[in-house]
């Protein structure tokens, strides 16, 4: 399971959340996007489905859903992103002077779920819905 953490009091925990599932390992199938999720349903979906796949086959993408209005919205977006990555290349950890990949495979660890059981359908259409009317601000007055 792949889960963006934004902040504790950033903006992004406000924004849609989709949930991508995709195949690992062997397994070959179309990965599909489901949301627009509140974030702590998103997560507890993905939990759901990825911790619970016996065969290990399932990875989750947890990841908030950008308000871009346009392609010029976009384009800065994708900037910001290359410019965030360069500088992170610039600061690569190194020990002994020899870069160190912490983003390997074998250093993950397994987790434990954070939610113990996925919202129920009711729940994520009432999420759903709350998500919907912040994003077409229909309660602001």
């Amino acid at each position: 399971m792949i889960i963006y953490e934004p902040e504790e009091d950033s903006d992004v925990n406000e924004f849609p959340w989709t949930v991508t599932f995709e195949p690992s390992g062997g397994d070959d199938w179309d990965s599909f996007i489901c949301g627009p999720y509140e974030r702590d349903h998103a997560v507890a979906l993905a939990e759901a489905v990825a911790l619970d796949d016996a065969e290990g086959g399932v990875l989750a993408i947890v990841k908030p859903m950008l308000p871009a209005l346009s392609a010029e919205d976009v384009s800065a977006t994708i900037e910001e992103l290359r410019e965030a990555a360069l500088e992170e290349d610039e600061e690569e950890e190194t020990v002994n002077g020899t870069p160190v990949d912490f983003d390997d495979e074998e250093d993950l660890e397994e987790e434990e779920a954070e939610f113990a059981e996925p919202p129920s359908p009711e729940e994520i259409r009432e999420g759903m819905a709350r998500t919907y009317r912040r994003l077409l601000d229909l309660d602001a007055e």
